[in-house]
């Protein structure tokens, strides 16, 4: 593995590098991805935010692809091609992309209405209040 890409990093302790090895192992044998909370406990992170920077910083780098669903991931390491396991459910048509939810919430900050929104991004005004509200409650008290 380039380890030039990753010393850079604010990863020092080697953890990369080992979050690196654990889905090479998965995708040369075929198996499932493992999960945030998988690779936390793997990896010695309290909770499942260190290794999804981990992955993030990998696929940045080029040492993998993923390819990201509710129902999971999968990762392509680059050098092989070897994948892990599992299905990735492409979104609906009527499904929001991060595009549209960053659209509507720059437009928003802007103080833009729903409608002129909606109109922005090929929404409806209530499917952007509906999805506003979904957003804000995902968020907690962060959007207050």
């Amino acid at each position: 593995m380039p380890a030039l890409i990753l010393k850079k990093s604010r990863h020092q302790d080697g953890r990369a590098e080992r979050c690196f090895a654990i889905l090479e192992r998965a995708a040369n044998a075929g198996a499932t991805c493992p999960t945030n909370v998988e690779l936390a406990d793997l990896l010695g992170y309290s909770s499942g935010n260190g290794p999804s920077g981990l992955v993030n910083l990998l696929e940045v780098s080029g040492l993998i692809t993923v390819e990201r669903s509710n129902m999971g991931r999968v990762v392509t390491i680059a050098k092989t091609g070897k994948r892990t396991g599992g299905i990735i459910l492409k979104r609906r048509a009527t499904d929001w992309s991060a595009d549209q939810d960053a659209i509507m919430m720059g437009a928003l900050a802007a103080e833009t209405g729903f409608t002129a929104i909606g109109r922005m991004i090929g929404k409806s005004k209530n499917a952007c209040i509906s999805r506003f509200r979904k957003i804000t409650a995902a968020m907690g008290e962060q959007a207050v």
